[in-house]
């Protein structure tokens, strides 16, 4: 009683795929410009020496303090807690 084991090696299979050519080029990504002494933007010294601070901080809690909302033109943004004030717009006659 002898058991006969017979092993064939695979032959089949995936072949290997070409690479893809993209036609569009990749998106750029947004890069943050770094303005320099930007800190000067937000506080303003007078004669006496006083501190006076010229953005709004936010009055969230998860914000604190020294948060201070973006102005724009028609709005005041926190980047933090995305906080939004919109002014009243005069109405036009």
């Amino acid at each position: 009683e002898s058991t006969l084991h017979l092993v064939l090696r695979l032959r089949g299979g995936a072949k290997k795929r070409k690479k893809k050519s993209y036609t569009t080029p990749k998106k750029n990504k947004h890069k943050r410009k770094k303005v320099k002494l930007a800190v000067l933007k937000y506080y303003k010294v007078d004669e006496n020496g006083k501190i006076h601070r010229l953005r709004r901080e936010c009055p969230a809690d998860e914000c604190g303090a020294g948060v201070f909302m973006a102005s724009h033109f028609d709005r005041h943004y926190c980047g933090k807690c995305c906080l939004t004030y919109c002014f009243n717009k005069p109405e036009d006659k």
